[in-house]
């Protein structure tokens, strides 16, 4: 399982906390802040969650006549805005902002840091790890704190304490509106109980801020004297008071994802890395893709390949056999050639003795056929001359229409006829319409 890495950057020092699978079951590690590098490279460190002690970290609040839209992109534009019309001078920075709506208003607290304050970021990026948030270490403190529902509306007043380092935080229920930062030793002094007390009585006078209490993050419970307020000491796991900052960020990592510090031009580059491995990994999909397909035409095309190999080897192995069929056709087509001829002639000879046949069936009485001229082809036509014998016009038409029926029930077909019924000549035209073999 992949380690998720909880660094706290606190003035000299950076503290550690590398969860595998709970936070009981951390790993804590204290080293120096320039160490931070060797420190990711030493444990194989790929991604992680930055909390930062900003010593230039500015704050301020703007009110808007109305309530501002819930849309990310207006807001960071808004708030980018205000910052550079404030802060002139500061050419890039980075920043972190809260909303609070009322009714007919809208109010901002901004977080501002300078570039020059990220830059130890650049180290990390050139050895390419991911930071996937950056925090300024007020932001866990106060989720820190808020867990506490007795605190959660209160004025306070935090004191977190790092080494021979001191951050007092001044909180006006959840928006921070000071931040002091000084050196002196490990161990809590008279000095540490005279500059809580001025912060205590600046905030209250410059700032109309009435703290109620003083919290102490960091250091282990013990008592103290001399205090305006009322204090007391937040602890996440016991013995790990050094690591209060890590195991919030870790805590409280889903609720943090918000609140993230990254400069912009970073949060551009991690998404625009983001959309490259999107695009690669689609790339790499289609090639995948189109590689399997490649090769599946070309498993077809050696299929055909081999298929044409074969059917060429069985051509030349039987080509012998198929000229020597081709030569014995020809042969055969040039004996029987002749015979064909004859077979041919035959059959038209055998053809004039159809019509013939059904002439005869079909002449009837009164009529006398003069001439029949036949001749030959598919269809033998037949040119049949005569002359009705009828005394009169009727008997003379009578017997030519029962001739004519007779021939078309005959298989005749008449094409062309000439009638003269005053002198009784008839010339009939007709195709013969059947073939057979007259037995």
């Amino acid at each position: 399982m992949k380690k998720r890495t909880f660094i706290s950057i606190e003035g000299q020092k950076a503290k550690a906390a590398l969860i595998k699978k709970d936070i009981e079951n951390a790993d804590f590690i204290e080293f120096s802040s320039d160490e931070i590098l060797d420190f990711i490279k030493e444990n194989s460190i790929k991604e992680v969650y930055l909390s930062v002690t900003f010593p230039d970290l500015l704050t301020f609040r703007f009110s808007l006549p109305f309530q501002i839209p819930d849309k990310k992109k207006i807001l960071e534009k808004i708030v980018f805005n205000e910052i550079r019309k404030r802060y002139p001078s500061i050419q890039n920075f980075s920043f972190m902002y809260e909303t609070y709506i009322e009714p007919a208003r809208s109010w901002i607290r901004c977080y501002v840091a300078s570039e020059d304050s990220c830059k130890f970021i650049e180290e990390l990026i050139e050895a390419k790890i991911n930071i996937k948030a950056l925090f300024s270490v007020h932001i866990p403190l106060l989720y820190l704190i808020n867990s506490y529902s007795e605190l959660m509306e209160k004025n306070r007043i935090v004191c977190f304490i790092s080494g021979k380092s001191r951050f007092i935080f001044v909180f006006e229920k959840s928006e921070m509106v000071l931040s002091r930062q000084y050196e002196t030793e490990e161990n809590l002094t008279d000095e540490d109980i005279i500059n809580i007390n001025m912060t205590v009585n600046y905030s209250v006078q410059n700032l109309r801020v009435q703290p109620e209490e003083i919290i102490f993050c960091g250091i282990k419970k013990q008592e103290i004297s001399g205090l305006n307020l009322p204090y007391r000491f937040l602890i996440v796991l016991p013995e790990t008071e050094k690591y209060s900052v890590p195991l919030s960020m870790a805590l409280f990592e889903k609720e943090l994802k918000q609140k993230n510090m990254l400069p912009l031009q970073y949060r551009r580059f991690k998404k625009t890395v983001k959309y490259l491995k999107c695009a690669s990994f689609i790339m790499l999909t289609v090639t995948v893709f189109l590689t399997a397909y490649n090769a599946s035409v070309l498993f077809k095309l050696k299929s055909l390949y081999d298929k044409m190999i074969l059917h060429k080897q069985y051509i030349m192995k039987h080509e012998q056999e198929f000229f020597s069929i081709q030569n014995t056709l020809k042969n055969f087509e040039m004996n029987l050639k002749p015979l064909i001829e004859l077979q041919n002639k035959r059959n038209v000879i055998m053809d004039a003795r159809f019509p013939l046949y059904s002439l005869s069936q079909a002449k009837t009485e009164l009529i006398q056929i003069n001439s029949i001229e036949i001749l030959s082809g598919q269809k033998p036509q037949i040119k049949i001359k005569g002359h009705s014998t009828g005394q009169n016009f009727s008997q003379r038409q009578i017997s030519y229409l029962n001739f004519t029926g007779a021939l078309t029930q005959n298989r005749l077909k008449i094409v062309n006829e000439s009638w003269d019924i005053t002198k009784g000549d008839f010339s009939i035209d007709a195709v013969y319409e059947h073939k057979g073999i007259l037995q």
